[in-house]
């Protein structure tokens, strides 16, 4: 049965959720690499490649998905030192996965997670990030005093890599 584990990285919140294809709940939370200001890149890196290795040993992950940067999900709000640095760390832990566990990473971007998760991947009424919070609770993945954006991304994902082995999970909004 596969363990999927789902991360919707960032240079300073990285939202991670993981569990069995076939979970009811899986589990998720956040983590932050930059233990403090002005810390060298090459430090976040170091922490966020540990952790990654001590998650996959830990959790027995053998798919992992990352959101893809931005500038393959086609939109945000990122500066261009920030980008710089999401890309380098999404290098720096497709490594890891690749040696952990031998095969890469599925980089997949926030619209086709969102398509699958809410039921369409842009042109929304609202900002999607909040919806797909909304979702989260009303699929009672997290609870409501949890919600945290970055946290709910990494929960969206997984359930996109879960709907591969459990259709029911596409959006319903039932």
């Amino acid at each position: 049965m596969p363990h999927i584990l789902a991360l919707d990285i960032s240079g300073s919140v990285t939202g991670w959720c993981h569990g069995a294809h076939d979970a009811v709940r899986p589990i998720s939370g956040t983590v932050q690499w930059r233990r403090h200001e002005g810390e060298p890149e090459d430090d976040v890196l170091r922490h966020a490649g540990i952790w990654l290795g001590q998650m996959i040993a830990t959790t027995g992950a053998d798919e992992v998905a990352f959101e893809a940067p931005i500038k393959r999900s086609g939109g945000g709000f990122t500066n261009s030192a920030s980008q710089a640095m999401l890309m380098t760390l999404q290098g720096g832990l497709r490594f890891v996965v690749v040696y952990q566990i031998r095969k890469p990473a599925d980089i997949v971007p926030s619209n086709t997670v969102r398509k699958l998760f809410l039921g369409r991947g842009g042109y929304f009424d609202a900002d999607p990030k909040q919806l797909v919070q909304a979702e989260c609770v009303r699929r009672n993945f997290i609870d409501p005093d949890q919600v945290q954006g970055d946290r709910c991304d990494a929960i969206a994902l997984w359930t996109y890599k879960a709907a591969k082995y459990r259709p029911e999970l596409k959006f319903n909004p039932k």
